[in-house]
């Protein structure tokens, strides 16, 4: 599985007969025995997979790392958490996006430096003085709320977190894998409305979360020539996760929702839902086919969670839908026994 958007910040929740997981920093076919890959697009946070990979290891859990995959660090995640409590824009608080806007400004830390503890200590050094010179410009309270989110922090355990999780991966770029593996299925991480192009300012993630990435990928490393299918995912309502705007659809009752994940937190702020709207799904749709030149594409969808509405009707959505689907499925419950495929060409 290749991650080509997001990062550790991501929730994948995946159940079996045995197990239900929520997949942050391994891709949600491990317990199928799939590796995960991390592009260049994606950013990492050692102590995290250094926890997860170790809960996971009787499944023998296999990463691969872009060599500059970005590393978030504790600053990254302490600056996130302090302007967040002033900004108010819904981050989940977990420093991906202050990663994506560090490295844009230069000041880097890639898991190639995880070889060579020298160079990763003098990286973090260049980390904790960047973040200090921003903190100048900021209020008082946003440097105290910093300073103490950092109270308890080890940086000892953080590089020892990086030399710890090389029992889980090695670096290599999708060029070399091709060579392993015959296909590649490419996961993403959060929906198109919250794409830092085609989403609403400021209340966006720094990535891109169309295919973009995906498709520059496979035309670089793949080729033109690639056979690509795509499934788009949407749930039978809609929903956001944290402040930002939501369009005025009906509101929804939903049933058989006990076991929700997103749920309202300190970060992100209220979970909401209210029905789907068509006019948003069509501009999501339109926006990710933007980036599909020189490729054939055959497009799938899976409408999830049709259980917790009981009222909805996937043919009423179809006819309204500007993009005819190859295949439709439909999924009544969080295993994959209870998908249904509802149209197929």
């Amino acid at each position: 599985m290749v991650r080509f958007s997001g990062g550790h910040q991501i929730g994948h929740t995946v159940s079996t007969e045995a197990l239900t997981h929520t997949f942050s920093n391994f891709g949600s076919g491990t317990l199928l025995g799939v590796p995960t890959y991390y592009s260049e697009h994606t950013t990492l946070f050692p102590p995290a997979i250094l926890d997860e990979g170790n809960f996971l290891k009787k499944y023998q859990p296999k990463l691969y790392f872009h060599p500059l995959a970005m590393i978030t660090t504790f600053y990254d995640i302490a600056f996130n958490r302090a302007i967040e409590k002033q900004q108010n824009h819904g981050s989940c608080g977990l420093g991906f996006g202050t990663t994506i806007a560090r490295n844009k400004e230069e000041v880097y830390l890639y898991a190639n430096d995880f070889q060579f503890n020298w160079v990763l200590k003098q990286r973090l050094i260049s980390i904790k003085n960047y973040y200090e010179t921003k903190l100048e410009s900021q209020p008082t309270s946003v440097q105290e709320y910093y300073k103490n989110e950092l109270k308890d922090y080890n940086e000892s355990y953080f590089i020892e977190s990086c030399f710890s999780i090389q029992k889980f991966y090695s670096l290599n770029t999708l060029s070399e894998l091709k060579t392993t593996f015959e296909h590649f299925i490419f996961e993403g991480s959060q929906g198109i409305l919250l794409d830092t192009q085609h989403g609403f300012h400021p209340h966006t993630t720094w990535s891109y979360t169309t295919s973009k990435n995906a498709i520059e990928l496979i035309k670089t490393h793949l080729g033109t020539d690639a056979e690509v299918a795509i499934f788009y995912v949407t749930r039978c309502y809609q929903t956001r996760h944290g402040n930002g705007p939501m369009s005025k659809t009906a509101s929804v009752i939903l049933q058989n929702n006990e076991n929700e994940a997103n749920v309202t937190n300190e970060f992100q702020g209220e979970f909401r839902t209210q029905a789907l709207d068509i006019e948003l799904l069509n501009y999501a749709l339109s926006s990710d086919a933007i980036h599909h030149q020189y490729l054939k594409v055959e497009k799938n969808l899976m409408i999830t969670c049709i259980d917790q509405l009981p009222s909805f009707s996937y043919e009423n959505l179809l006819q309204k839908l500007d993009v005819k689907f190859n295949t439709v499925y439909g999924s009544y419950g969080p295993k994959r026994a209870c998908i249904s495929q509802f149209l197929s060409k």
